[in-house]
């Protein structure tokens, strides 16, 4: 919408009337002055009455014409044809009233002029008029087509879209609420997406939840009731209890970090922080794992990384879950690579495995925090958290410290994590 259009539609509104009526008037008046010099040179005399004349009659007819046409409106409410219809009246009733100051000024020469005058006015009142209800009708029908279409959008059909050609400003509105009708679909295709992956995140979580302590329930009944006493079975029930409770811990901690993140809550304490060293104490921690589901797992270092501004305890969970998640689909006799190294502006670390892969359909899903990837990555072990959240909360902390992570795959052919990390804070 242009300036132009704005302010002459502003100009004209009921609420400033007075100021879109004193430059009308004063343009035709100054106008019909200068048409009459330029077209039959009178005397002064002659154009200061006319410019008396027709001032008096533009005061008139413009005054009584407001007034009519709010009277009207308010009286009985106008529709767009009516008002059409009555400006067009009133206008060619000013031209009739015109016609008879310019007679009374003598500038019209014959009664002849002056009754054809009378009869041209009176024929184009008559195609005005038309041209008036004509465009009025048109104007209101397409803006009773948008409104049906608001009235549909309010009913919930989100799909609802208006086809009103040309340039003008209801053809602007259609194009708005068509572009309001896209906006409330996908938003209600996001709510129901989101409803979903809840009620999904929902039936996980209870699962995860509900399993490792119905385990550990077991375990401490039978503990308690002396149905295990060898001390052998009695350390592997202590053993398998103590993993689930670390199960649970992780998971928990996980929710309490996503729920930081969604209000916002998460604050970073930077400090120096060697990231080749973070990713060799969490090779070391999981060593064991590695061992016990016969895999190997290495760490390379190339060349020799500065130190980064970094939540050191963050970005060691960041290492931990991409580790743990590669040795969960890694079949044993498998291999997990943990390479750090620079890239450009960019400290990376590398996790690497040649487990099952990622089917390429999923790999953009594998970092929503309620997806569950199973039917790409079938997990070895039980000993996985399976709430899909390891690689939301890496997701998170990495881009928390202004760094992307990626995942490469091809089903069966493995999977690489790559995290990046600035070498500067932002």
């Amino acid at each position: 919408m242009n300036r132009s259009g704005l302010a002459s539609r502003q100009l004209f509104q009921f609420g400033q009337p007075w100021i879109g009526a004193i430059l009308t008037l004063t343009l035709a008046t100054g106008g019909g002055v200068l048409l009459a010099q330029l077209l039959m040179s009178p005397p002064s005399s002659d154009l200061r009455a006319l410019a008396a004349y027709l001032t008096i009659s533009g005061v008139a007819s413009l005054g009584l014409g407001w007034l009519a046409l709010r009277a009207a409106d308010r009286a009985v409410g106008l529709t767009i044809q009516a008002k059409s219809f009555l400006g067009s009246l009133i206008g060619s009733g000013v031209a009739l009233l015109n016609i008879v100051i310019v007679a009374q000024l003598m500038f019209v020469s014959t009664s002849h002029d002056f009754k054809l005058l009378i009869a041209l006015v009176l024929f184009s009142a008559v195609v005005t008029l038309f041209f008036s209800l004509w465009v009025a009708t048109t104007v209101a029908g397409r803006i009773e087509l948008v409104a049906g279409g608001i009235r549909t959008l309010a009913g919930g059909a989100y799909d609802t879209r208006l086809a009103v050609d040309g340039g003008d400003e209801v053809a602007q509105l259609a194009r708005d609420v068509n572009l309001l009708a896209a906006r409330l679909q996908a938003a209600e295709e996001q709510r129901a997406t989101m409803d979903r992956e809840r009620q999904e995140f929902t039936a996980a979580i209870s699962h995860d939840l509900r399993t490792p302590l119905a385990s550990m329930r077991a375990m401490v009944e039978a503990l308690d009731d002396r149905v295990v006493d060898d001390p052998a079975e009695v350390g592997r029930y202590y053993g398998t209890m103590r993993r689930e409770i670390e199960r649970l811990s992780r998971m928990i901690d996980d929710l309490f970090e996503l729920a930081r993140m969604d209000a916002g809550a998460l604050e970073l304490e930077r400090a120096p922080v060697a990231l080749q060293e973070v990713a060799a104490e969490v090779v070391d921690a999981m060593q064991a794992q590695a061992r016990s589901s016969g895999v190997d797992l290495a760490l390379t270092i190339d060349g020799s990384p500065e130190d980064l501004m970094l939540d050191g305890a963050r970005i060691e969970r960041v290492a931990a879950n991409l580790v743990r998640n590669a040795l969960e689909h890694s079949q044993s006799g498998g291999r997990v690579d943990v390479r750090v190294y620079d890239c450009d502006e960019w400290a990376a670390l590398e996790v690497a495995d040649n487990g099952a892969g990622i089917a390429p359909d999923v790999i953009e899903r594998i970092w929503d925090r309620f997806y569950r990837g199973e039917r790409s990555r079938q997990r070895t072990r039980g000993t996985a958290d399976g709430a899909g959240l390891g690689l939301a909360i890496v997701r998170g902390f990495v881009e928390a410290h202004g760094g992307t992570v990626e995942a490469r795959s091809a089903a069966g052919q493995g999977a690489t994590f790559t995290v990046r990390l600035p070498r500067s804070s932002p």
